[in-house]
């Protein structure tokens, strides 16, 4: 029973990608792995660039009156979906990046099977987050859900720097699979709490008050520094493999370092003087 509904779950899934053309070839040629890796790579891209613009719209606190007019202009429906479609991005990179540790790292080799969970939980976390959006505010405490979340993220980041601290691979290499296992929990739940408490994203004095608060501000710190190096280390490493000129990669690397270190900056200048 259990093997035809994960064959059903597959066909359904194969059939979607036949309206691709190109994307039914390399999942049929190279298998979902190959199609899985690019999509993570893409959606880090895409994290990326969100980064940028995160920042440099909360840089809009400095003065509150035109940042809550700028709120004001982002209340609807079009922008309510674009927030939620940034959801599927930020959890299948999670995921898939987490995939990618138990497949290197603790050797769990059932790809086919840890590829399914990806897709299914990753669906139910976009669903759940679509619900509660539409459900409005649901006045979540900070304090309890910050800390439990970053429980979580240190637990993971504890767990794989065990298996990882006997191992050769690069410094740079381990603190990537470690920010990794810390940012699951950070980012995702980052993404849930600002729907789950509408007000705590959108709403001006409510986030200056978050801010304000020592706890929450060097959380701030550390959630900036691990997805700024994080993705550092990962444009660095699509640079490194596709681009073949050693003159060109060099140039690439330095002005996605400098480009990635300055809103690094720009985002801890922003929770320290807010």
């Amino acid at each position: 029973m259990r093997t035809s509904a994960r064959a059903g779950i597959e066909v359904h899934i194969t059939a979607l990608t036949s309206c691709f053309k190109k994307l039914s070839y390399y999942v049929a040629s190279r298998g979902w792995g190959f199609v899985l890796t690019w999509a993570h790579r893409v959606a880090g891209l895409l994290l990326v660039l969100y980064m940028f613009f995160h920042i440099a719209t909360l840089s809009g606190l400095h003065d509150p009156a035109n940042f809550a007019s700028k709120m004001d202009f982002v209340d609807n429906f079009f922008f309510s979906f674009l927030e939620w479609s940034l959801a599927i991005p930020v959890i299948f990179h999670g995921l898939n990046g987490f995939r990618l540790i138990l497949y290197e790292i603790f050797r769990v080799r059932d790809d086919r099977l840890l590829i399914r969970w990806v897709l299914v939980l990753s669906g139910i976390y976009a669903v759940m987050l679509g619900l509660f959006m539409a459900m409005g505010n649901q006045h979540v405490s900070a304090g309890f859900f910050w800390v439990a979340v970053m429980i979580a993220g240190v637990l993971m980041a504890v767990i794989v720097f065990k298996r990882l601290s006997s191992t050769k691979h690069s410094v740079l290499w381990k603190l990537q699979r470690l920010s990794g296992a810390f940012l699951l929990p950070m980012a995702a739940g980052h993404m849930f709490f600002m729907h789950l408490n509408y007000r705590v994203g959108h709403d001006v004095d409510t986030i200056l008050a978050r801010v304000s608060n020592m706890g929450i501000r060097t959380l701030d710190f550390v959630f900036v520094a691990a997805v700024f190096f994080h993705a550092g280390f990962g444009v660095n490493t699509i640079i490194g493999d596709h681009v073949e000129d050693r003159r060109l990669r060099t140039g690439l690397s330095l002005l996605s370092n400098f480009v990635l270190a300055a809103f690094a900056l720009a985002g801890i200048k922003l929770i320290s003087t807010i």
